[in-house]
């Protein structure tokens, strides 16, 4: 029997996508979660039927909510992944009951320190090797083009650091 309010999985979504596909998922990831509300699913309708695009916008709010977990979070544990090279974290926030564990890819890492380092949160700070990293995921997607090309284009222009004030 079917849950009220669940939506079925779309078809094919199991599917294993190629490393080209996968890569470009990541880079859609980082753009979605730098600047989350510059294309809307109802004006970009065909691009977000396509399943790793739906993948790149639940890892991007994935990243943004643990942005807003880390003011109150403790026992706050990066580690590497014994498997696929990634990372994990784990934090805590007691007043919650809350526990989470994300297994991150290094670039899922990268672009959270830089949302991390952007909302001011002291425990994850974002180095240059970090923003390089987001910068490299973006350029993927501006050479691609097209929509995926204006969306880099605008998290490139929002995950910018500030202009310093003229003296």
């Amino acid at each position: 029997m079917k849950r009220p309010g669940r939506r079925a999985r779309a078809h094919g979504a199991s599917l294993a996508l190629s490393p080209a596909e996968e890569a470009r998922v990541e880079a859609l990831t980082v753009a979605m979660a730098l600047a989350p509300g510059v294309y809307a699913r109802n004006r970009m309708f065909d691009l977000f039927a396509n399943v790793g695009v739906q993948r790149a916008k639940s890892r991007a709010a994935t990243l943004r909510g643990i942005v807003r977990h880390l003011g109150r979070a403790s026992s706050l544990v990066l580690a590497l992944a014994l498997e696929g090279g990634g990372f994990v974290l784990r934090y805590e926030i007691p007043v919650m009951s809350l526990s989470r564990v994300v297994e991150l890819s290094r670039v899922e890492l990268a672009t959270l320190r830089v949302l991390a380092s952007r909302a001011g949160a002291p425990c994850m700070s974002a180095d240059d090797e970090d923003r390089a990293l987001v910068d490299t995921s973006l350029a993927r997607l501006l050479d691609a083009g097209g929509d995926t090309g204006n969306l880099a284009r605008a998290a490139r222009n929002s995950s910018a650091p500030p202009p310093s004030p003229a003296e």
